[in-house]
């Protein structure tokens, strides 16, 4: 088990650690290494049919797939603690409310939400989302003044890319930028 574990979280790893913003579709019950997907990605949306289930406690075993991780920064401790002690189901619209995820959408209008988001974000300026993403997922280890200097360093490197220019050059012309990643 232990090295089916060490083998997950790396995983899970590398979704915190992509450059790229990561969007987690849910949709049914998500228990166990799914919860750990859904909650290592940084946008999720959720069908309103999903639920969320610590269910770790059901057959005995502790969290792995980084929920004892993520859940208490994103829900709280108090309330990571009652999940992962009670296991009990969270429907989406309660988990939308605890900020598990980012949207709670139809059945009908789920596969357009997610397509949506998906463009939006890939349509967007990529590499500067991609810094923030790390500004944001690295915030909670640094001090005030780490993350100052590297939201100054992000900015230099954002400011210096084709992508700006765009922003700026649509922003003074009053059109939508047209962004490519570079």
């Amino acid at each position: 088990f232990e090295l089916r574990v060490i083998r997950t979280n790396q995983m899970i790893n590398q979704i915190r650690r992509m450059e790229k913003p990561v969007v987690a579709a849910v949709h049914g019950a998500c228990a166990g290494l799914g919860l750990g997907f859904a909650l290592a990605a940084d946008i999720c949306i959720a069908r309103s049919d999903a639920k969320f289930i610590m269910a770790y406690r059901h057959i005995g075993l502790t969290g792995d797939g980084g929920v004892t991780y993520f859940l208490p920064r994103i829900v709280g401790e108090r309330k990571a603690m009652e999940m992962a002690m009670f296991g009990d189901h969270i429907d989406a619209s309660t988990a939308l409310g605890l900020g598990l995820v980012n949207w709670v959408a139809t059945e009908q209008e789920f596969e357009d939400r997610v397509s949506a988001t998906v463009h939006k974000l890939a349509s967007g300026p990529t590499r500067a989302l991609g810094r923030t993403k790390q500004l944001i997922r690295n915030s909670l280890q640094q001090s005030w003044d780490e993350q100052s200097h590297r939201e100054a360093e992000s900015i230099r490197f954002a400011a210096a890319t084709q992508d700006f220019a765009e922003g700026v050059a649509a922003f003074s012309e009053k059109r939508k930028a047209h962004f490519t990643g570079e």
